[in-house]
């Protein structure tokens, strides 16, 4: 944590990585969701979310490579310039290596097949992006503090599944809200069944990765900090308790645009009033702003515990 400039900028790639992360798993499944009414609105949205989907995997491996090399050069005390052999020797000899080296070949692979002629429209490609996306969040739990108990153990799968849960919940929130929802006052009343269809899957999937957060995170939280006392008594603790502020503030948002924002969202959809559709849209697509960058933070508490020593261990 004390590594001066290298050591947050290395905070700042892991972040960067984890909603990179995120807005793939988001991007995914919005096309998905969209792809089950084709027009030509539909056809628009799907291009600027495959277009997302190229962007996210590049960032996501480039951020990836770069917080690695930070992280050797910090472990060997040399320059960066200078840190390929510590860079080689953490590939070639140590656990957390080799999980980072089949990690980053993932998410090659991911970029490599997003770019493809028929991405974003095969079966294929969807059953080939989510294999390799999940591979590549397992491989995260391998480089983070639940390998301490195994290389399989039941800490590192629920790890796995809060990574997942969290990143679902991010990457949709953010593609709704800077992506989708922002252009569907452009979308001909056709299109409002569909509008209407991607938003009801978006809040219950909202809905079920908010409780898969809640039960892997209180295991998880239980796991690192160890007793109650820690909590607020150590750095990992506190800093839990942060990201667990955050967690809350982002549902509240979620609850609010569930439960007040988008039955009213969904009638102008179902009436097609276009004046009121425009309000609602303008109101639902506002909170989704404000829950977007909460839940940023979230992904910056996330990488900065995962960097943080456990109680007692420091």
């Amino acid at each position: 944590m004390g590594d001066g400039f290298l050591g947050i900028l290395r905070l700042a790639l892991t972040a960067l990585q984890n909603l990179s992360f995120a807005l793939l798993l988001g991007a995914l499944l919005s096309e998905r969701w969209l792809a089950r009414s084709p027009s030509p609105w539909q056809a628009d949205v799907s291009r600027r979310l495959v277009r997302a989907f190229r962007g996210s995997a590049i960032v996501a491996l480039l951020s990836g490579v770069l917080a690695f090399w930070i992280h050797c050069a910090l472990m060997s005390e040399s320059s960066l310039a200078d840190a390929w052999p510590a860079v080689r020797s953490m590939l070639a000899e140590t656990e957390f290596g080799r999980a980072w080296g089949i990690g980053a070949a993932l998410m090659l692979f991911i970029a490599i097949v997003s770019f493809l002629p028929w991405a974003g429209r095969a079966f294929g490609y969807q059953l080939a992006s989510w294999l390799g996306l999940a591979g590549f969040a397992l491989t995260r739990s391998h480089s983070g503090h639940p390998v301490d108990a195994g290389a399989f153990s039941l800490p590192v799968w629920a790890d796995w599944i809060h990574l997942l849960a969290v990143s679902v919940w991010v990457g949709i929130v953010f593609v709704a809200a800077f992506m989708v929802a922002p252009k569907m006052n452009e979308a001909a009343q056709s299109d409002h069944r569909n509008s209407a269809s991607f938003i009801q899957s978006l809040s219950d999937t909202a809905t079920y990765a908010l409780i898969t957060l809640f039960v892997t995170g209180a295991y998880n939280g239980w796991q690192g900090v160890g007793s109650p006392g820690n909590l607020l008594d150590s750095a990992y603790g506190q800093l839990l308790a942060l990201k667990v502020s955050l967690v809350v503030a982002a549902a509240v948002l979620g609850g609010h645009n569930r439960y007040f924002e988008m039955p009213s969202l969904l009638t102008s959809l179902k009436s097609r009033s276009s004046v009121s559709l425009g309000r609602n849209i303008k109101r639902f697509t506002t909170v989704l702003y404000v829950e977007s960058w909460v839940l940023a933070g979230v992904l910056v508490a996330a990488a900065v515990l995962v960097a943080s020593p456990l109680p007692g261990t420091s």
